[in-house]
């Protein structure tokens, strides 16, 4: 019984300690400037970057086969504060998702925005993601951020945040997370990330820290922590298991 306590103290100790870590992270964001990296994009989908004064316009990509689902691909993705990346859509689209494949976390601290359309915006950075204090939103769809290494389309078709992806495939609406290294990455909100009515929010990673605010009037906000190597499954709009 002794070899038991010491072990549960053990483990209360080390989770209090990656606590204390996360929160400290979530308090520099908050009181210090935090420098962004550049938007720059990465081989394989044709995704075109065009900086316009403050507002960062973001084109091109590849498209699944029904037209639905656009992919974008980004060696670094970042926000200074009062930058603006502007993903532009068309009204077909269902969904835009972009995937951050250089290796180091996102930190945003301007605003997210679509326009052109009324897609859902994913954003998959297995390295982490950091919403500085001036983050916004202005997307007209759902918003969903993530450090999943995959997002599952069905039927064994995945759009991959580092390897080869066969856009054409990727077509439906995305249904799972694969989380597949021993430590995904972390999320860090300290920003004011709102969407629109009947819009869902959701912040997906292996830790999530919020010490910002989260408003989805009539939709959903899911907050989720995933340890480990694990597949998380929608199970329906807004709601995951």
């Amino acid at each position: 019984m002794k070899s038991a306590r010491l072990c549960w103290r053990c483990l209360s100790v080390l989770l209090s300690l990656c606590q204390g870590i996360l929160l400290g992270i979530a308090s520099l964001v908050v009181d210090s400037p935090v420098l962004a990296q550049p938007i720059t994009p990465a081989d394989g989908t044709g995704t075109i970057i065009t900086p316009d004064g403050n507002r960062i316009d973001i084109s091109g990509g590849s498209l699944s086969g029904d037209g639905k689902n656009l992919f974008h691909s980004f060696q670094q993705f970042g926000l200074d504060a009062n930058q603006i990346a502007n993903f532009l859509a068309n009204p077909n689209l269902n969904n835009i998702l972009s995937s951050v494949t250089g290796g180091d976390a996102s930190v945003i601290n301007g605003l997210i925005q679509v326009t052109g359309g009324n897609p859902n915006l994913y954003l998959m950075n297995p390295a982490g993601i950091i919403f500085g204090s001036n983050a916004q939103l202005n997307v007209p769809g759902d918003f969903i951020a993530t450090t999943a290494d995959a997002i599952g389309f069905g039927d064994g078709n995945w759009f991959n945040a580092m390897g080869g992806n066969d856009y054409h495939n990727l077509v439906g609406t995305p249904n799972q997370f694969a989380f597949d290294g021993t430590e995904a990455g972390s999320i860090v909100n300290a920003g004011d990330l709102a969407v629109s009515e009947g819009k869902n929010l959701t912040l997906l990673a292996g830790n999530v820290v919020n010490t910002g605010k989260l408003t989805a009037p009539g939709g959903s906000i899911t907050v989720a922590a995933v340890p480990g190597s694990n597949l998380v499954k929608i199970s329906r709009p807004g709601g995951l298991l």
